[in-house]
């Protein structure tokens, strides 16, 4: 008998390290009915985090950006269906690079109407990647059940089509990737960025949305406003 039992724990662990190994998504509640949901990817020998935002409203569910690919984007559907028990009502994309709508495949074939700007679905159009169902003008507030969104294009930065989102019942801005955190040392993937625009698109956010107390970025930890002032410093040094 104990043998046995020596057996089956000898199988059952390896399975269990396998299983860790596809888990690929964390969800983590920073507010009352608000979280983040980090998803993973290896970049060389490092696990590199990205950080998109759910948000639980009376009328369903919306996601800021999808999975960092089809699996954590199913994880995240399994997640919400599980825990929020609720319907996904709409996801929004702030631009068109792998780590924001790598996971749209998924939310359509879910029959998840997806949104984003008219230039992000431009680039992932032209990227070969995917068609967004419908398009958002550039100041756009939403009302969402009880939940109120202002998805903001505020110039170009990281990218050219980058857009926020703020919730002002929160004060939590979703700043994407035109935001670096607090401690950040670089400003990450610029092959794609406008640096003499950045900075200005950083004041146009920081005038938009003044009383914004929790900054979300897509990579690194969410915190407060010092998330803004660090970009401006890194893009001052190039």
């Amino acid at each position: 008998m104990t043998r046995r039992l020596l057996y089956l724990l000898l199988f059952l662990l390896p399975l269990h390290a396998l299983l860790a190994q596809e888990q690929q998504l964390q969800v983590t509640k920073i507010a009352p009915d608000i979280y983040v949901h980090t998803s993973y990817k290896m970049l060389g020998s490092v696990r590199f985090p990205s950080h998109g935002l759910l948000v639980s409203t009376t009328d369903g569910a919306v996601i800021i950006d999808s999975g960092w690919g089809n699996e954590p984007t199913e994880q995240l559907l399994h997640w919400i269906k599980t825990n929020l028990k609720q319907p996904v009502k709409l996801s929004i994309v702030t631009h068109a690079h792998d780590d924001r709508i790598g996971g749209i495949e998924v939310l359509q074939q879910n029959n998840i109407i997806v949104f984003g700007s008219e230039q992000t679905a431009a680039l992932a159009a032209a990227q070969g990647e995917v068609t967004l169902d419908t398009t958002l003008p550039l100041d756009q507030e939403l009302t969402i059940g009880n939940q109120k969104l202002v998805v903001y294009y505020p110039g170009a930065g990281h990218t050219p089509d980058n857009l926020v989102v703020y919730l002002p019942k929160q004060k939590i801005l979703f700043g994407g990737c035109l935001v670096k955190d607090a401690k950040a040392t670089n400003l990450g993937n610029t092959a794609d960025a406008d640096l003499t625009n950045w900075p200005k698109a950083i004041k146009n956010v920081q005038q938009r949305f003044p009383k914004a107390r929790t900054i979300v970025p897509s990579h690194g930890p969410w915190g407060s406003k010092a998330a803004l002032t660090n970009t401006l410093q890194l893009l001052e040094k190039q």
